[in-house]
């Protein structure tokens, strides 16, 4: 006689932070995140925002986000909006927005954590711990900002951000532009033997580079550079030929490069883009 039967059963998994070992080498006790807000302009590129996310395992686990400050007892509330994952009920967020705690709580630390009840079990971990400060010249001086927007399949966060309103920013010191023209010409050969021009586009591409970075921030940006749907790049170098690049909507054109230092935990990032909207371009048009 047969006894055997099959039955299904669910993979509990745990959401958590990467909590590195200890091997004698500090990442740094004052590395944190640098946000920026303004409390007279809405810009984008002068107020930041942070997403924070996470991929339950059943719709009866509790996630939450809370967000306390240095230096005040308790936890703040959250201001921001709800992450809405239209086509992944097990995904939950955040997307905290520095402009609104800038003007309630002022300059400050700021840490955001992930509280979870998963079977029973209670957990949670740190999800970035933030330098809020004004926006101004000097406070966003040497650095880039990547803008992304979300709205595709993560296979490396297993979670769909397909139809959802998820968008974040990471501030890092950086360097964005140097725009080269990359001029394609097509030019039509008469029977007079006179060129004449048919089509000339500039396919600009634009380099991004960093300072040398820790882990928590290289982490950042290649999860920015995976998954991102739309990207928009800020500079605010005094060097940089253009001082107009805010909200650059730009694309990837290849992989970045990371460079690793040896001997140090630090890595230089390089990367080019494209404009997003191509339409620096010129054609034969008589009628």
């Amino acid at each position: 006689m047969n006894y055997r039967f099959k039955e299904k059963v669910s993979i509990v998994r745990f959401p958590a932070g990467f909590s590195e070992e200890d091997r004698g080498v500090k990442l740094g006790c004052c590395e944190n995140f640098l946000a920026l807000a303004s409390l007279t302009s809405t810009d984008s590129y002068k107020n930041d925002v942070e997403l924070a996310f996470v991929k339950k395992s059943d719709l009866t686990d509790i996630v939450t986000f809370t967000i306390e400050k240095c230096g005040t007892d308790g936890v703040l509330t959250n201001l921001g909006d709800v992450a809405v994952f239209n086509q992944d009920t097990l995904a939950v967020g955040f997307m905290f927005d520095w402009k609104q705690y800038l003007t309630t709580y002022g300059e400050g630390v700021y840490t955001i954590k992930v509280i979870f009840t998963i079977s029973g079990i209670a957990g949670g971990y740190d999800w970035g711990v933030y330098d809020l400060k004004t926006f101004s010249i000097n406070s966003a001086a040497n650095t880039i900002r990547v803008k992304s927007t979300f709205d595709s399949f993560s296979m490396s966060e297993n979670i769909d951000f397909s139809n959802s309103n998820c968008l974040t920013t990471l501030r890092l010191n950086g360097y964005f532009g140097n725009p080269q023209d990359n001029t394609e010409i097509k030019q039509l050969i008469t029977k007079g033997r006179v060129s004449q021009k048919t089509t000339r586009e500039n396919l600009t591409q634009y380099e991004l580079s960093t300072i040398p970075l820790l882990v928590m921030f290289t982490r950042r940006l290649r999860f920015q550079l995976l998954n991102q749907d739309e990207c928009f790049i800020s500079d605010h170098n005094k060097t940089n030929h253009y001082y107009n690049l805010f909200d650059k909507a730009v694309v990837l054109s290849e992989s970045a490069e990371f460079t690793y230092r040896t001997g140090s935990r630090l890595a230089d990032v390089k990367a080019s883009f494209g404009d997003r909207i191509k339409d620096q371009k010129s054609f034969y048009n008589r009628q």
